[in-house]
């Protein structure tokens, strides 16, 4: 079994501020930092440090350093020529944070990138990549018996077969805004509607009810990809066999884990910090 991972590979420029700037205003920043990101890399990145079998797809520029996924199998990565997609993150004093993307090499991933998938395992995509590339990999998935599970970040109204085909749709509540109800969405052939809550938890949404997870209570530092380290560790519980709930309930545990140190990538548990904190 194995986690393949879809989506974009970002430079992250950290700045940390006392508050996130209102249009208009000038905030002087406490400090600064760069690491690794982008929701591919991160997702990636999370189910590596799980010890899932994880390979990436994604477009990456001349100036990727490789190390910094070196746990993760690239042999379907693609050089590109444009320089790889940079992130400037803008983390408050809370914790809570604001982010543009500049996309580069991530806007060049197409269909053909995405290619086979051989044996049995989970798709787990999202949308700083373009959206034809992420629908070819839903396709892919149905056909050969995949679980797809579809992180719609950031949020665009997403095509009927994409819907039908999404195993496991995992919005959090900003974007469900843009998506439409959980109802709808099941409505429209997603298989089950995981609405993450931030520090409450999430709420999985199926046809045949609703069920809440709770979240797990942690000093938070810095929110940025705790969302990515949810979807990772969801996709890497699915794919070890585990239900649905079950999955989620480490899911929270790992996006909580993820909040406690700056960057995307820094407090990223593994597999036996996961299950003791669940216990």
């Amino acid at each position: 079994m194995s986690v393949v991972v879809v989506g974009a590979v970002n430079s992250d420029l950290i700045v940390h501020v006392p508050r996130i700037a209102a249009p208009g205003s000038t905030v002087i920043a406490t400090g600064s930092a760069t690491g690794p990101g982008g929701k591919g890399g991160n997702q990636a990145a999370a189910v590596a440090r799980l010890g899932g079998s994880c390979a990436l797809i994604a477009r990456v520029g001349p100036d990727f350093d490789p190390a910094s996924l070196s746990c993760v199998d690239l042999s379907r990565v693609v050089a590109d020529p444009a320089p790889t997609g940079l992130a400037v993150v803008l983390v408050d004093a809370a914790g809570e944070n604001a982010i543009t993307v500049v996309p580069g090499a991530n806007a060049n991933l197409s269909p053909a990138d995405i290619g086979p998938l051989t044996g049995a395992g989970v798709v787990l995509a999202s949308l700083e990549v373009p959206l034809p590339a992420v629908a070819e990999a839903a396709a892919r998935a149905a056909a050969a018996g995949w679980t797809f599970v579809l992180n719609p970040a950031p949020a665009v109204q997403l095509p009927d077969l994409l819907l039908r085909q999404t195993d496991v749709l995992v919005p959090n509540e900003h974007e469900l805004a843009v998506l439409g109800s959980p109802q709808s969405l099941l409505a429209a052939g997603a298989g089950a509607v995981v609405v993450t809550l931030g520090a409450a938890g999430c709420r999985i949404h199926r046809p045949s009810g609703t069920v809440t997870i709770p979240g797990v209570r942690v000093a938070t530092v810095d929110t940025t990809g705790a969302g990515d380290a949810f979807c990772g560790a969801l996709a890497w519980a699915l794919d070890s066999g585990r239900p649905l709930d079950e999955a989620a309930r480490l899911a929270c545990a790992a996006g909580a884990l993820a909040t406690t140190a700056v960057g995307a990538r820094t407090a990223h548990p593994t597999a036996a910090e996961l299950t003791a904190l669940v216990r």
